[in-house]
Formats: C-alpha cells, sequence, structure tokens
C-alpha cells in the first residue's frame, strides 16, 4: 500500500484532522427538561458498524509483538522527529507526546484569550500539559503580563493503594510542584469517587476564587487486555471529567478532554450534552497524535453555565458515576431525546476519524511486511517536513529558563530501568492468561531474568546529608491502603512482576520470607520483636497489619531501648513504613547502615529522643484507619523522595524481592511429577529462556 498523495498533501491532511458541529440556525440543540435520564439502553447500528469495521483492521495487529511494533510505529511516525526537536534543539521543559500535542490545541484554537488565568488539568500526570501551557504563554505573551494560577489533579502515586498499571508512576514534575496537585481528603486522587469531585471543587473555589478559565482532562485507562472496547472501559472516567469540569469551569470558560472513537451511545449523549451548553463544539486530532491510534480531543468553547436543566443533568451524573462501579452502560439520554441532525453529523466525523485511522494502521502494516524502500524514504522525507512544518506554524522558540517552571536538571533526572507491562503479541498473552500453571511459572521465570539488571545491592546513606536544619513530624492522612498495589520504593518493573506472582501462585512475595525485627543490649545480646497480630479489627488490611507492627516497636522501643536495631528480609515500600525508619534513623539513633539488612545503632537516650518518640507512639496508637483519616506518613513527603535515603531503600526493597522471586520462581516451585504433555512445555520454554535456578 504504497502512498498516494504527495508529501504536501499528506502533510496537509496531517495537519487538518478537524471536525466541528454545526448548529442549527433555528431549532437549536437543546438539553432535555422532562423525560428521565439512564432510562434505556440502545446502540446506533451505523455507529456499531464502524466499530466492527475498525476492530476487524486493529484485529490485524493481535499477531505482532507490542515492543516490535510500538518500535516500528515510533521510527514510522511522520511527527517523530518534532518531539526531539523540541528536547535537543529547543530544550523545552518536560517534552512528552502529550506536551506537543497540547501545544498543537493551544495554538489551533482560542483556548486561551488573556495572559491572566487560572486553569484546571485532570488526570494530568506526568504534567505535559501544564508545561505545554506555560511554554504557550510566555511564547505569546510578555513575562510581566503573565499572572497563572492552576491546580491539577491525577492518581496521586505517592498513595500504595493505587493500581502500578493505572497511573503512571513518573513523577520527576509532580514532586517539585507539589502545592499545585489536589489528591483529595483521601490522598488517593482518584477522580472516580464523587466525594473526591466535590473536595475538588470546593478547594478550587478556595484557591482559584471561582475563576478556573480552562480546564483539560488527558485521562485515560489501560485497555490493553481489551483493545477492542477501549471507549466502553473509559467511559467512567469521561463522565467523572465531564462533571467535575462543568461544576468548577467559569461562565465563558473553555474545556478539552481525550475521548476514543465515539461510537458508543454513551459517548453520543456526551458529546450531545457539550454541543447544549459549549457555543462550539470541535473534534481534533493533533499532528503529534499517533496516526494509528483511536484518540481525539474534544475542543468545547465557551461554556453556557446558565444553561437551563443543567443543574438537574449534573445531578443525575452525579448518583449514576456513585452507583455504578464498572462502565457506564446506559447512555444519559434516550434515543428520542437526540436529534437526528445531531446524530447524522457525529456520524460524519466518526467515519472521517475511522478512515484515517484504517489508513494508518494499513500503512504501517505494509511498511512493515514489506519493506518498501520508496514508502521507507517517504516516511523519512515525511518527518523532516512535518517537523518543519510544526515550528513554522507554531512559531516554536527556545524558553528562558528562569520562566520554566521546575529546573531543567531536575526534569531530566531518568527515570531508572523499566521492562514492558505487557509482553509479547495480543494473541500470545491471551493464550498465556489461558494456558496451564506450568507454562505461566517459566514465563514468569523469563521474566524475572530481565529483572537482573535493576539496581540492588549496598548503598550508603549518612544522616542529613540532603537536610538543613533538623527533622520535623508532619502528619499526613487519607484512604487506608486496603492492598499494597504499587510504591515509590521499589523499581517498577520488580513490582509488575510481584503482582502477576500474586495473581498467578495467590500467594504474595513480600510475606514469602520471614522477615525479622532484632532488638541488642550493650552486650550485643539478641532478642527477636514479640509481634501478634491483633485479633480486633479487619487484620486482613495491608494498613492494620502495618500500623500494628510499627505501633509494638515503638512502644518496645520506649521500654527497652536498645542499642542496636537490625531489620532481617524486611521491606519499607510505604510511605508509613518508610517515614518511621527515617524517624528512627534521625532521631533516635546515631548510625544507619543499609547492608544485606538495615542496623540502626548508638541509640540517644536523651529526654528529647524520648519525648519525640512518646509523640510518635502517641500518634501511630491514635491512628484507626478510620474513613479518610488513616496516617499515610508521618514525615512531609518531600523528606522521603528524591535524596539519599529513598534511593538506598529503593536499593534494598529491590534486593529483597529479588530474593523474594528467586525463591519463588525456583525449581523447588514446579511439580516433580509432569505429564508428557508438559515436560514438552517445558522443554519448548527452556529453549528459549535461562532458567534461574
Amino acid at each position: 500500500m504504497r502512498p498516494k498523495l504527495s508529501i504536501r498533501d499528506e502533510v496537509e491532511q496531517l495537519f487538518e484532522k478537524k471536525f466541528q458541529y454545526q448548529k442549527p440556525k433555528t431549532g437549536a440543540w437543546q438539553l432535555p427538561l422532562q423525560e428521565p435520564l439512564f432510562s434505556e439502553f440502545y446502540q446506533y447500528e451505523s455507529l456499531q458498524n464502524l466499530k466492527e469495521q475498525l476492530n476487524g483492521v486493529k484485529s490485524k495487529l493481535n499477531n505482532y509483538g507490542v515492543q516490535e511494533w510500538s518500535t516500528h510505529t515510533n521510527r514510522r511516525d511522520p511527527s517523530g522527529e518534532i518531539s526531539w526537536r523540541l528536547k535537543n534543539e529547543t530544550k523545552a521543559e518536560f517534552v512528552t507526546v502529550a506536551w506537543c500535542k497540547f501545544f498543537e490545541c493551544l495554538h489551533r484554537y482560542p483556548l486561551v484569550k488573556q495572559p491572566q488565568l487560572n486553569t484546571l488539568h485532570l488526570c494530568e500526570a506526568p504534567g505535559a500539559f501544564i508545561a505545554a501551557l506555560n511554554h504557550y504563554l510566555h511564547s505569546v505573551y510578555k513575562h510581566d503580563e503573565v499572572k497563572w494560577r492552576w491546580r491539577s489533579t491525577t492518581l496521586n502515586p505517592y498513595y500504595e493503594g493505587n493500581a502500578l498499571n493505572e497511573m503512571i508512576t513518573d513523577d520527576r514534575f509532580i514532586f517539585h510542584t507539589l502545592d499545585n496537585w489536589l489528591f483529595h481528603k483521601d490522598l488517593t486522587g482518584n477522580l472516580l469517587n464523587v466525594d473526591n469531585i466535590e473536595h475538588m471543587t470546593k478547594r478550587c473555589a478556595e484557591d482559584l476564587l471561582d475563576e478556573v478559565h480552562l480546564i483539560t482532562a488527558d485521562g485515560s485507562i489501560d485497555c490493553s487486555a481489551q483493545p477492542d472496547c477501549q471507549e466502553e472501559l473509559v467511559a467512567r472516567l469521561f463522565v467523572a471529567e465531564i462533571i467535575s469540569a462543568l461544576n468548577i469551569l467559569k461562565d465563558g470558560g473553555n474545556f478539552v478532554i481525550k475521548m476514543f472513537t465515539l461510537f458508543e451511545a454513551c459517548s453520543v449523549s456526551l458529546i450531545y450534552l457539550l454541543n447544549c451548553i459549549f457555543r462550539a463544539v470541535h473534534i481534533y486530532k493533533p499532528a503529534t497524535s499517533k496516526r494509528g491510534n483511536s484518540e481525539v480531543y474534544v475542543i468545547c468553547m465557551d461554556y453556557q453555565k446558565q444553561t437551563p436543566g443543567l443543574p438537574r443533568i449534573l445531578q443525575a451524573m452525579r448518583v449514576k458515576l456513585a452507583q455504578s462501579s464498572d462502565t457506564m452502560v446506559l447512555p444519559l439520554f434516550s434515543k428520542a431525546q437526540i436529534p437526528s441532525d445531531f446524530v447524522m453529523q457525529h456520524e460524519i466525523g466518526c467515519r472521517l476519524y475511522l478512515k484515517l485511522q484504517q489508513e494508518a494502521i494499513e500503512g504501517s502494516i505494509y511498511a512493515y511486511e514489506t519493506k518498501d524502500r520508496y514508502y521507507l524514504r517517504h516516511l523519512h522525507q515525511l518527518r523532516g517536513v512535518v517537523s518543519s512544518m510544526y515550528y513554522n506554524r507554531y512559531k516554536v522558540r527556545p524558553l528562558a529558563d528562569e520562566l520554566c517552571i521546575v529546573k531543567q536538571e531536575d526534569i531530566n533526572q531518568a527515570l531508572g530501568y523499566s521492562v514492558p507491562v505487557y509482553g509479547g503479541s495480543y494473541t500470545e498473552r491471551e493464550n498465556l492468561r489461558q494456558g496451564d500453571l506450568l507454562k505461566q511459572i517459566y514465563c514468569l521465570r523469563r521474566e524475572f531474568n530481565q529483572l537482573e539488571k535493576c539496581p540492588t545491592g549496598k548503598s550508603s546513606y549518612k544522616h542529613k546529608q540532603h537536610r538543613v536544619g533538623s527533622l520535623q513530624m508532619q502528619l499526613s492522612k487519607g484512604a487506608a491502603v486496603q492492598e499494597l498495589q504499587s510504591s515509590l520504593f521499589a523499581s517498577e518493573p520488580i513490582l509488575l512482576l510481584r503482582l502477576r506472582i500474586l495473581d498467578i501462585f495467590e500467594l504474595d512475595p513480600l510475606w514469602q520470607t520471614a522477615p525479622k525485627c532484632l532488638f541488642f543490649d550493650g552486650s550485643n545480646n539478641s532478642k527477636t520483636l514479640d509481634y501478634a497480630p491483633s485479633s480486633e479489627g479487619n487484620e486482613s488490611t495491608f494498613h492494620v497489619v502495618q500500623r500494628r507492627f510499627f505501633v509494638t516497636l515503638v512502644e518496645s522501643l520506649l521500654a527497652a531501648r536498645p542499642a542496636k536495631i537490625v531489620f532481617q528480609n524486611f521491606t519499607f515500600l510505604t510511605h508509613y513504613a518508610a517515614s518511621v525508619l527515617l524517624f528512627l534513623a534521625e532521631i533516635i539513633y546515631e548510625h544507619t547502615e543499609f547492608d544485606q539488612h538495615i542496623t540502626l545503632s548508638g541509640c540517644h537516650k536523651n529526654n528529647d529522643a524520648t519525648e519525640q518518640l512518646q509523640q510518635l507512639q502517641k500518634f501511630l496508637s491514635d491512628d484507626l484507619g478510620d474513613a479518610d483519616e488513616a496516617i499515610h506518613s508521618v514525615l512531609h513527603l518531600r523528606e522521603l523522595q528524591k535524596n539519599a535515603f529513598s534511593n538506598a531503600l529503593i536499593l534494598h526493597n529491590n534486593s529483597i524481592l529479588l530474593e523474594c522471586f528467586r525463591r519463588m520462581l525456583g525449581e523447588d516451585s514446579f511439580p516433580r511429577r509432569m505429564s508428557v504433555e508438559q515436560t514438552q512445555i517445558v522443554q519448548d520454554i527452556k529453549e528459549t529462556t535461562t532458567i534461574v535456578c
């Protein structure tokens, strides 16, 4: 499938993937005022046919490996050179593909009308929209004209109850702009919680004085396991984003939300809602958005906040969001409430983007399979032209260092070693998921081998190396962590393998060693901390288990004041645990050693240390983990991240977890007797896998 268009025409098409809904001059689209909402399930047959067509093309990708295909499409992406130039030539701040896309949106639509503005950014991690807006403002207006205040929210990467595969853990921008981020009363940052939306609405009213001129929503959900149901899986998030925006946005404000395909009736009703309450609604796919994916940006201009019937609809949406724990199945409006001329326009827009996506996928398959030199040369030339067009059209220029939000050296820090969340093709992953236990174990072993590259081992840590002044206790509280699903105190690939093992074995690697806490007196005699889980409350939750241990630890320290403590095979994966450890290391003990174990020695027995230990004991004992009042940390987050202490703790936790994996995935984890079929499976996998003993 060689290109049918000239480079000039193809570039023009790439930059003009736009669609605008045309409202009727008479009989304007209006919100339904009488009939019930969420009362009828239906679909539009014509749109479902388009969905089948798209899934038919996407299914051709099922047998391509994720990594290989991603590498191929990245190399052939016509806009791929833009982000490289922005990072290396322009030295723009925190450039990602999201940065490039939003910078386009800002230039193509009058989203910002003046240099004095307040903005809110939903589902914003890692923060590229904010950095792009900052670059835009200082490119268009003079420095002394810009009066900009912003707030943002996302799933909190510092909250260990958030699932690792549902959030972005890159906190390089977030950490240095913490005061601008809203993680809500429960600290989760979860926008699907109606209480969090209410809390955010109040905070924006206080912080931004009810004057939010622009809201962006760039949220999505990992749909790799169900690529044919992306729109349905993300529907609840769309509803939550729209409720948030319509509650907070000022009259006349603008709203940008990322959506996908728009074939489902629930999406049609949401787009109709937006058309009824905004003066103009556009669908836009930026040139820097990958051609083969389904994402589009819905650009909503000039909010009509006083539209009759809107409060009733927002209340119904809040109730529905609070009730639904799964996808939003029922459309907001009944079929009869949505005008046929709107549906006709909507289908035209869907067909436009379907055609573009189909052509992109087919073109990528052609390039992958044929290695056609002419086509590859064409793509190479196209990248250069697209990059120049982007720079010329949007007048891209460097930004002075002092105008950046975060120092470049902080943003440019490496994220560390990473491995793909999903390996192999979609077909291979499905076969593995449905395969027998033995095959899954050997595949886990193959993943484990890749993790040998993760940083582990000893690390030196010295007191006060990263701090001016003394350490001060500062409690942060939120929802109790029911299950440990993530952590910034271990490498992400290691934590992902832990979740895979937990899913397959139904055994948590965290508990496959016998962690010990040893007390040593002045004569070096040792005693194991006597810890017995409480019979009171729900002992199965992670928060209750860790709380009970550390309460016992601090009470025992007050009673015995041992000269030395040694934590053996002990992981400190939460901010709760890490903050208690750092408190003990810097307030109660003189020396800290991160070796195979963690050793605290040289106990301070002065009155000040005793008083602070008693205060810690009171804080931990009073924490019952009720509602959103469980202790998340006893120190400020800035004391626990991006410093020598956190680096040492990451290496320590990595080492212990890898040793747990090695024990669980060793030869003893396999049946002694295997069937002929199982033996053949083992042999097949051994041919491509180095077994770790």
